[in-house]
């Protein structure tokens, strides 16, 4: 009950009154920020009403300074702009199935980094994650050779002692902390940046259905 009240009145807020004072340099400030706007997603109810705006201000050199970076998966259910509620130029994210991070993939957030931007990394999974339900089916004979590939890198981070496989919230669970875990352990200039202090990197998972998002430890 109280849950679903700070709901409804975080998204009976006026505009104005979400307006973020919250330090860009601060990771644990920035998420608590991006859970506060997740209810208002909760909600059911958000809206841009400034987008020309914000075009003509970022359509410029220099034109973003993003400070969260997110890895999500590609699933046409998981829009982080929408999830957390961002507006243009905010969160600087990357998609991929299973929100397996690829080469490709890493140098996109090492950019990010590099730039100076980012303070956060949030690996994000979600409830239902095909790529994940593949992985733990195992019959691979029935995937293409790339699909193969995604769902052995998948079911890696399920480890290798268990005697029946993980249900697919664990294991979408363990996923999205391995992948985490995987980018600095495969990119020096995000695991100095980590080391550093001055990025933090966290795993969550997204429940489709409530529209909740909660930080996978």
């Amino acid at each position: 009950m109280l849950r679903s009240f700070l709901i409804l009145c975080i998204a009976a807020l006026p505009l104005a009154a979400q307006t973020s004072n919250t330090d860009a340099n601060d990771p644990d400030a920035l998420w608590k920020e991006l859970q506060g706007a997740n209810l208002v997603y909760q909600g059911g109810t958000i809206s841009w009403n400034d987008l020309r705006q914000q075009r003509a201000a970022t359509d410029v050199e220099d034109g973003q300074h993003p400070p969260v970076a997110i890895l999500s998966c590609a699933d046409s259910r998981v829009p982080p702009e929408l999830i957390f509620k961002r507006d243009l130029a905010k969160i600087f994210v990357v998609r991929d199935a299973g929100n397996v991070a690829s080469n490709y993939d890493l140098a996109s957030l090492e950019y990010a980094v590099s730039k100076g931007w980012t303070r956060l990394i949030i690996v994000m999974g979600h409830s239902r994650c095909g790529a994940v339900e593949a992985a733990l089916a195992g019959d691979d004979n029935k995937l293409t050779p790339s699909l193969v590939e995604l769902t052995q890198r998948i079911r890696e981070s399920f480890g290798s002692n268990w005697a029946t496989p993980p249900s697919l919230e664990d294991a979408t669970k363990r996923n999205a902390r391995a992948s985490a875990a995987w980018l600095p352990a495969h990119s020096a200039l995000i695991r100095n940046a980590v080391r550093s202090g001055r990025v933090k990197i966290l795993a969550a998972y997204y429940n489709l259905g409530s529209g909740a998002v909660e930080e996978v430890r």
